[in-house]
């Protein structure tokens, strides 16, 4: 083989071994170009890992902040659990965003757990609730009169132990007597008379010291109290004194135009029943008054001159809006005692006139029973009375009295729903079976 032919040959061989090469030079190339993508991966990986990180700090505060917020609330819910509230009554606390106070002072009982579930519960007496028990509730009266003791000097403390052993018509006398120091005296003696009620009121001893804590009336409204503690000034005199037609009463019986009006419009509404009775005595001067207490003095004593008569200045009569009656043509002693009277007592509050001293409420009104003595307050507020049934003393007390201290005062959410001039009206719209089955506070 020649040299010429070698060398064509080993071209031929260089040629059939190039597209290999260009091959491989591909192949490795490609694989080349892998490892370079494997890198990129990794330097991918490395990249997700970073974020990875990130998300789980991220989840890892979430979970923390859940714990800060869960643990402090499994806590609180296993505190109100002790304390005897259920899964309901935690979540109406909540709420109604009450469980500070609730866990603060450690306040439980059924009624106010009751009260919190049904979402009636007033905030701001939450410790009054944990002190009612039995068939005794609580409404807008009976935060009035919180208020109303408060103002009368009672400590929080003090107010809690009475209305933890007293039915509501046991603590309304309390607003008419002296403030009591040590309350315990008047509730055991409230223990003692467990047949009281609003038809008959006796205790064991007095609570009120006559003429001791006096003050003026307010004499510019027909709603004036005048009483053992209230008076008028010796130099009052009624306005428009207005003589009585003999319809209405005696000879030279006078009473301001208001009630003379309203006591004509009684009588004539009693003789169209076929019942008679007329006034015997009406409006007397602070002088009228002086004589006539003097006389009891001298004849009967202290005692009893002030148990049967008032002292000049405490008397009703001298008012003008005051009357004592007698039946006309009856023989009975006692005006109780005669068909006009039944008539007169329930039927007066239409013409605006209370019984001012009921039978059976010497010890809150401080007078005997006097079934001729009646007063005349206007006839919504003769039927907010009589549809209460406490005496006007009470009555006035704890839904009329100015207050002494206006930071004793409820909401005027609570003034506006306990107003008096709505009871006689309410009492009136109401069905009698209804009012049967639903008593108000005043019946408690």
């Amino acid at each position: 083989m020649t040299t010429e032919n070698r060398k064509k040959k080993k071209k031929k061989k260089l040629r059939l071994k190039q597209p290999w090469k260009k091959l491989f030079a591909k192949l490795s190339s490609s694989a080349g170009g892998s490892r370079s993508g494997t890198r990129r991966r990794k330097k991918k990986k490395f990249k997700l890992s970073k974020i990875r990180k990130e998300v789980w700090f991220a989840l890892a505060g979430i979970v923390a902040l859940i714990l800060l917020f869960t643990i402090p609330r499994m806590i609180e819910t296993n505190k109100l659990k002790k304390l005897g509230y259920d899964k309901e009554a935690i979540a109406a606390i909540r709420e109604l965003k009450l469980q500070k106070k609730l866990l603060d002072n450690q306040w439980y009982s059924d009624y106010l757990a009751s009260c919190i579930k049904s979402k009636t519960v007033n905030p701001d007496y939450l410790d009054l609730y944990t002190v009612i028990s039995g068939d005794k509730y609580l409404d807008d009266t009976d935060f009035l009169m919180v208020g109303r003791l408060r103002d009368k000097g009672y400590e929080e403390d003090q107010i809690l132990n009475l209305y933890k052993n007293l039915r509501f018509v046991e603590l309304t006398p309390l607003l008419v007597y002296d403030y009591q120091l040590i309350e315990d005296t008047y509730i055991e003696d409230c223990k003692e008379h467990p047949e009281n009620n609003r038809s008959a009121f006796t205790l064991g001893r007095s609570y009120f010291t006559p003429y001791k804590n006096t003050a003026p009336a307010d004499p510019s409204t027909v709603e004036m109290l005048v009483n053992k503690t209230y008076y008028l000034d010796k130099s009052y005199v009624p306005p428009e004194l207005t003589d009585l037609s003999n319809k209405a009463g005696a000879p030279g019986t006078q009473l301001s135009k208001e009630a003379a009006d309203a006591m004509e419009a009684w009588a004539v509404g009693g003789m169209e029943k076929g019942v008679a009775f007329y006034t015997t005595s009406s409006y007397r001067s602070y002088e009228g008054q002086e004589t006539l207490y003097d006389n009891y003095l001298l004849n009967h004593g202290q005692e009893q001159a002030d148990r049967e008569s008032a002292r000049p200045g405490h008397s009703e009569h001298q008012t003008g809006l005051t009357v004592d009656v007698c039946a006309t043509g009856d023989e009975s002693s006692e005006f109780g005692d005669t068909t006009a009277f039944l008539w007169a007592s329930t039927n007066c509050m239409d013409y605006g006139w209370i019984l001012r001293y009921p039978k059976n409420k010497e010890a809150i009104t401080g007078y005997e029973y006097e079934s001729w003595h009646f007063r005349y307050v206007g006839k919504d507020l003769a039927k907010a009375v009589y549809a209460s049934g406490m005496t006007f003393d009470e009555f006035w007390c704890l839904y009329i009295k100015p207050w002494s201290n206006e930071a004793n005062k409820p909401s005027e959410a609570i003034l506006a729903s306990t107003d008096w001039h709505k009871i006689g009206k309410e009492a009136e719209e109401a069905p009698a079976e209804e009012a049967a089955a639903s008593p108000s506070p005043a019946a408690q």
